[in-house]
């Protein structure tokens, strides 16, 4: 079997190709267009001798180009770097270095610092335009996106790749110290992708995804574009979370899955157009990020009419590890049981497990958990133990029934 992930962008062009994969306002990308734009970009990259385990940069927000890069990288077998559109120059310099990266695919907003940074870092900054972008006052010159994607031969051929071998390197925050990169393999993101679609979202292709949150970060990557490419679904991007928008998207693209932190839904219920919103077409909401307060879940459910799933995760676990399955009861406040293939237990500080009730530090074993930290093998050792427990940093309890509610960090 093929492991590459690039594959569930193929097999879903073959099956659906001129369904639309991503859109933005009027702007409609099919499978097919994905698919082939991909294969140019892979062509572009191994034009530039860029090969099978080599690191990329991805500084893009939610526009249709993310996955066209994306899935491009992946295709030619090297190892995608996603990165915050709003890294200052230093920053990405640290995001280029770290890893190693060979090229930095940016956006033309975002020019002076991903330019200056891959400059200090000696890598070669390609600027991603759209078409109507090519004025002077974009600080960028050169061929629009479009023109720099026709003029490329396309590879159609993917890479082949190991189940193990490193797919993305998804940059920690580094609020504890410096960022480290969770190195996340094909196999990792494949099975955590498919979970979500087949086990907690039961997606399908007649699905509409908002896609509001980053797909730079986990969350938005593995459980909205992943998921919906691996199902054949279609992702209305938002490049810039607004409540208003945000309501006005679903109402316009009948939107059936709404994906976001507590912040969002907070922002949504007292935005100014929340009683006039038809979100009739909502069928599921998904939480994660940090706790939902009970109250915003039950006041955003009676406001809105859909339900609220809560969820959590890690960028080391692919992300998804527990959630509140929709075959189960529901308990909010809780962040669900583990997902499938899954384990997480709550020990102590000396590694022991703890009886329900008592709170200790979240530890996770399974097939989501990544290979390690990029190039720090130190840190790697500290968080996953021989026998492959990862240690979250998360305190939290357990309840009679196996539910887990997060009480801090630790």
């Amino acid at each position: 079997m093929h492991e590459n992930l690039a594959t569930i962008l193929t097999e879903t062009a073959r099956r659906h190709g001129d369904r639309t994969a991503f859109k933005l306002d009027d702007v409609e990308l099919s499978y097919a267009l994905l698919d082939e734009a991909s294969a140019r970009i892979a062509g572009l990259l191994r034009q530039k001798g860029i090969g099978e385990g080599d690191r990329v940069g991805l500084m893009l927000p939610n526009v249709p180009y993310f996955p066209v890069v994306y899935y491009g990288i992946l295709r030619a077998g090297a190892v995608v770097v996603p990165m915050n559109v709003l890294l200052k120059e230093r920053e990405v310099r640290f995001y280029l270095d770290d890893p190693g990266a060979k090229l930095l695919f940016a956006w033309h907003g975002f020019a002076d610092a991903a330019e200056r940074g891959a400059t200090d870092a000696g890598v070669e900054c390609i600027l991603v335009k759209p078409s109507a972008a090519s004025q002077p006052h974009t600080g960028a010159s050169g061929p629009s996106f479009e023109q720099l994607v026709a003029s490329q031969e396309p590879h159609r051929e993917l890479a082949d790749r190991a189940a193990d071998d490193t797919a993305v390197v998804l940059y920690t925050s580094g609020t504890t110290g410096t960022p480290k990169g969770a190195e996340l393999t094909h196999a990792n993101l494949r099975r955590n992708c498919s979970i979500v679609t087949q086990k907690l979202g039961g997606f399908s292709e007649e699905d509409v995804l908002l896609g509001a949150l980053p797909l730079f970060h986990s969350f938005g990557q593995t459980c909205a574009m992943n998921a919906a490419v691996g199902i054949g679904a279609m992702v209305t991007l938002l490049p810039r979370f607004d409540p208003d928008k945000g309501l006005e998207i679903i109402q316009r693209d009948r939107v059936t899955v709404f994906q976001g932190v507590p912040t969002m839904y907070n922002a949504m219920l007292h935005s100014d157009s929340a009683d006039g919103a038809d979100t009739s077409t909502l069928r599921l909401c998904i939480s994660g990020g940090s706790a939902m307060p009970a109250e915003l879940m039950r006041a955003f459910e009676e406001r809105f009419g859909c339900i609220i799933l809560e969820g959590y995760g890690l960028s080391e676990t692919s992300p998804v590890a527990s959630f509140n399955h929709p075959d189960r009861e529901r308990k909010p406040g809780s962040i669900g049981t583990p997902v499938e293939g899954v384990e997480m237990k709550v020990v102590d500080g000396d590694g022991n497990d703890l009886a329900p009730g008592e709170v200790g530090e979240i530890v996770i074993r399974g097939h989501n958990v990544m290979k390690g930290y990029w190039a720090r093998r130190d840190a790697t050792e500290q968080a996953i133990t021989a026998d492959g427990w990862f240690h979250t940093g998360d305190m939290a309890k357990v309840d009679e029934d196996g539910y887990f509610f997060i009480v801090d960090r630790k």
